[in-house]
């Protein structure tokens, strides 16, 4: 008995075998330029949500950042110890000047997460039947509130820095560290001889 394997495509479209996963049925070119001419205004709106959405959540990301370093920096900063040696004072001045250039840069670092404000409404223009879309320009509106806990965040690896240049003795806040420019007055008591000297 022998066995023949058949290898044709079957031109019956009421197959009962269906695609496999990730098939795509061939068309032409003009109906990949129809449907990308012409795209459907539910789709645009659910894609404009989920990028938005999307870009919140990394906003929110990137803002509580600082604050997850900060266990890590405190820990570094325990270990280096409280003299003034060049590595302590290495890791002072980047805990001093990164918040600060963050902060003056905190634009730049939010620019490719600004959502759009409103999603893209269809129009429809008189003179031609094509489907046109408006879509509204990406504002900084909706990243306020991670703007400012980046800018809380960015106080805390500030204020982290702070602490320890008070607590290794860097930060001019003892009264001995002012009596350049303390003025002394006349003593309020005189004795004799002062009074003989004076007169």
């Amino acid at each position: 008995m022998a066995i023949r394997l058949d290898y044709t495509v079957p031109q019956n479209k009421n197959n009962s075998i269906p695609n496999p996963p990730g098939h795509l049925p061939p068309t032409s070119a003009k109906q990949l330029t129809a449907k990308s001419a012409q795209p459907d205004p539910d789709v645009l709106v659910k894609q404009n949500k989920k990028s938005t959405e999307l870009k919140l959540r990394r906003a929110w990301d990137l803002a509580l950042a600082p604050a997850k370093s900060l266990p890590m920096q405190a820990i570094m900063l325990y270990f280096s110890g409280s003299g003034v040696q060049i590595f302590s004072l290495g890791m002072i001045f980047m805990l001093l000047t990164g918040p600060i250039t963050a902060v003056f840069n905190i634009f730049r670092a939010f620019e490719s997460l600004r959502p759009t404000s409103t999603p893209s409404t269809p129009t429809t223009n008189k003179k031609s039947s094509e489907l046109s879309t408006v879509s509204a320009e990406p504002s900084y509106g909706p990243l306020a509130l991670p703007m400012i806990a980046y800018v809380a965040c960015q106080g805390l690896v500030l204020a982290l820095g702070l602490w320890k240049c008070s607590t290794m003795g860097i930060l001019p806040t003892g009264s001995g560290d002012w009596l350049h420019f303390e003025t002394r007055l006349d003593p309020p008591e005189w004795s004799a001889i002062r009074s003989l000297s004076m007169s």
